[in-house]
C-alpha cells in the first residue's frame, strides 16, 4: 500500500514536517542577527579607550555593518578605527591587510599625540575626522552646540548693566578661566604680560587670583556649557580665549563661548578663524596687536565707549542677519553630526558618524583615497601668542622638543608601515632614541 493511502502514516508524515518547520523558524529567529552580522562588512575600533565590550549593528541608510572593538576579530575586518587622543606609536595592528581601511577620528590638538600633524604619518589613513573643513567628517563647529546660540540673548548683558555690576562687585572688565597652564601656544606668558597693562580676574588653576562661587567649583570642568557658568562669567565685557594649539580650523570653546554669552572674546588660536566669525568683527584678536600692552589700550579704549562696545556684538543686536558668514551658516546646517548633548540622539552622535562614514567607505567599490597634510593642517614648528620684546614662553623650547620628536615618530611609523611587519614596543622605542640622538628629527 503507497504511504499517502495508510491514514497513520500520513498523520505521522505530517507531524514531522510540522515539527521541523518549526525547528527551523525556531533556529532561523534565534541565529537571524548573526545571519545577518555574517553578511556585512565588519569594522573594528582599534583603542584602549573602550574598556567594554562593544559589539553592535550600525544602520546607516541602506548600508549597514557590524562595530566591534574586538581585536580577535581584526583579520575579517574591512575598516579600522582609531581614536586619536590616545594612540600610542607602538600600537598600531600590523602587519596591515590588503583589505583593510584606516579611518582616524581625532577632534584635539597635537599636544597629546604630536606624531599626528605630520604627512607622512596621515596619508597611511583613508578617511580622517578632525577639526580640519578638509577632513572626512569636519568637526570645526563641535564646540558651537546649537546654530541659535549664536543669536539667542538669554545670557545677553548690556554694556551700561555690566558697568553697574563692574562696579558695584568690583570685578575688572576682563576675565580669565582655565586649568591647563602649559600649552604650546604660550597661553599663560601672554596673559601674564596682559595683567601688567590691565586688571584680569583670573579664576581656575591658572595665575588665579580669585575664586569661582562654590557652586561652580566642583566639576567646571565638565560643564562648560551650563546655565550657572555662562550666567556667571556674562557679566564680563571681555573674555581671553587662547586655544593651547595653533591649528587651521582649531575652534573649541574658549571661541564659541564668550559668543554665546554676549562676551567679546580675546582671541589667539586658529589661523582662519576669521573665514568662520559670525560676522566681520565678532572678536579682539591679539595678533593684530604688537604686544600685551598694545592690547590692553585698546580694551581700555572700548571699556567705558557703548558704542564702540556694541560694534562687536552684531549676532545678538541686529535683527537683520545677525550672522552673515555664509561658510559658518553653511557648516553649521549641513554638519551631519549632533552636538547638543541635552537633546542628542545616539544616532546622530560623532562617532556614530564616524562609524557610518567608514561604512559606507567599506562598501564603495570607489578607489581609495589617503588624507593629506590638510586633514590635520598645523603649523610647525608650534605657534605662540606675541610676547613683549619677542620673548619666548617659559616652556616654548619643550614645547619645540616633543613636536620634533614627534616628527621622528611619524617618520618611523610611516617606514613601519611601509615595510608592512609587527613590532614591538621595544624595538620602537630604541630606534626613536638612535634618531633622537642623531639628531634626525628636527623640522624640515
Amino acid at each position: 500500500m503507497w504511504p499517502w493511502r495508510n491514514r497513520r502514516l500520513k498523520l505521522l508524515l505530517v507531524s514531522l514536517a510540522w515539527l521541523c518547520s518549526v525547528g527551523w523558524l525556531y533556529w532561523y529567529i534565534t541565529r537571524e542577527k548573526e545571519d545577518i552580522r555574517g553578511a556585512v562588512p565588519e569594522l573594528l575600533w582599534w583603542t584602549n579607550d573602550m574598556n567594554w565590550a562593544y559589539d553592535e549593528m550600525r544602520y546607516c541608510n541602506l548600508e549597514s555593518c557590524r562595530v566591534t572593538n574586538n581585536r580577535q576579530r581584526l583579520k575579517e575586518a574591512r575598516g579600522i578605527l582609531f581614536y586619536g587622543s590616545n594612540m600610542k606609536p607602538h600600537d598600531f595592528p600590523m602587519p596591515r591587510e590588503p583589505h583593510h581601511l584606516w579611518g582616524l577620528l581625532h577632534e584635539e590638538s597635537p599636544r597629546n599625540v604630536p606624531f599626528v600633524p605630520h604627512r607622512e604619518f596621515l596619508q597611511h589613513f583613508n578617511n580622517t575626522s578632525t577639526f580640519s573643513r578638509h577632513s572626512n567628517l569636519p568637526l570645526t563647529t563641535q564646540y558651537l552646540p546649537h546654530p541659535s546660540d549664536l543669536t539667542q540673548t538669554d545670557y545677553y548683558i548690556p554694556h551700561y548693566s555690566k558697568q553697574v555690576i563692574q562696579f558695584n562687585e568690583r570685578l575688572a572688565s576682563v576675565v580669565f578661566l582655565q586649568t591647563d597652564c602649559n600649552t604650546l601656544s604660550g597661553r599663560e606668558d601672554y596673559v601674564q604680560e596682559l595683567m601688567q597693562h590691565i586688571p584680569v580676574d583670573s579664576y581656575g588653576g591658572c595665575l588665579r587670583n580669585r575664586d569661582l562661587p562654590e557652586s561652580l567649583q566642583k566639576d567646571y570642568l565638565n560643564n562648560l556649557y551650563s546655565d550657572a557658568l555662562l550666567r556667571f562669567l556674562s557679566r564680563y565685557k571681555f573674555m581671553i580665549a587662547i586655544e593651547n594649539g595653533i591649528c587651521d580650523d582649531y575652534i573649541t570653546e574658549k571661541y564659541w563661548r564668550p559668543l554665546i554669552m554676549g562676551v567679546i572674546p580675546i582671541y589667539f588660536g586658529s589661523p582662519s578663524i576669521r573665514e568662520w566669525q559670525p560676522h566681520n568683527k565678532s572678536a579682539i584678536y591679539i595678533d593684530d596687536f604688537a604686544n600685551a600692552g598694545a592690547l590692553a589700550a585698546h580694551l581700555q579704549q572700548l571699556d567705558n565707549n557703548e558704542t564702540a562696545y556694541k560694534s562687536y556684538l552684531d549676532h545678538k543686536l541686529k535683527r537683520d542677519k545677525p550672522v552673515d558668514n555664509a561658510l559658518l551658516l553653511n557648516h553649521l546646517l549641513t554638519r551631519r553630526y549632533q552636538m547638543n548633548h541635552e537633546q542628542q540622539n545616539e544616532e546622530q552622535s560623532l562617532f556614530h558618524k564616524f562609524e557610518c562614514l567608514m561604512c559606507r567607505q567599506a562598501m564603495s567599490t570607489v578607489k581609495l583615497r589617503s588624507a593629506n597634510g590638510q586633514h590635520y593642517s598645523c603649523p610647525l614648528p608650534p605657534v605662540h601668542a606675541p610676547l613683549e620684546r619677542h620673548k619666548e614662553p617659559k616652556y616654548a623650547s619643550d614645547w619645540r622638543s616633543m613636536m620634533n620628536v614627534g616628527r621622528c615618530q611619524a617618520l618611523l611609523l610611516d617606514a613601519y608601515f611601509r615595510s608592512n611587519f609587527r613590532y614591538t614596543k621595544a624595538k620602537f622605542e630604541a630606534q626613536l632614541a638612535e634618531m633622537v640622538e642623531q639628531n634626525l628629527c628636527n623640522q624640515a
